[in-house]
């Protein structure tokens, strides 16, 4: 049987561990928001620049690592609400709430579970309006 204290740190541990899933969602919904607009912007140089600059989509509040991606990469990772594109090292990956779900020389995509899951899906820009994702062609 379980103390009184230990039921209460238990449950103090889950709302910290959920309170870390949301906080790494909306930090990478951030970034993917500023990665929206960098897509609009690299859409515009792709006949002279084949990969564009975007930035890492990782949970850490202050990482600022740029990330080169073409914007068919770019799409790929955006076709799930639920991946970003990392900067490729185990830094930019928090085995808490996601797991690596590819890597690649350039960058790596991460996939949120659980709770930061069901956040990156809500925070999704392409998503917002409660339908479909938007599909953003990248034919040329």
């Amino acid at each position: 049987m379980t103390s009184d204290h230990e039921g209460r740190r238990a449950r103090i541990d889950a709302n910290e561990s959920v309170l870390e899933e949301l906080r790494a969602a909306k930090t990478q919904a951030l970034f993917r928001e500023v990665n929206e607009r960098l897509e609009t912007l690299s859409d515009s140089f792709t006949v002279v620049l084949p990969r564009g600059s975007f930035i890492c989509e990782c949970a850490q509040e202050t990482c600022a690592e740029e990330i080169a991606l073409s914007l068919e990469e770019y799409e790929a990772v955006r076709a799930d609400s639920t991946t970003f594109a990392v900067a490729p090292s185990d830094e930019h990956a928090f085995p808490a709430v996601e797991r690596i779900a590819a890597k690649h020389e350039r960058y790596w995509v991460v996939a949120k579970m659980g709770t930061a899951a069901a956040v990156a899906q809500r925070l999704d820009p392409r998503r917002r309006d409660g339908g479909a994702p938007e599909v953003r062609s990248v034919e040329r």
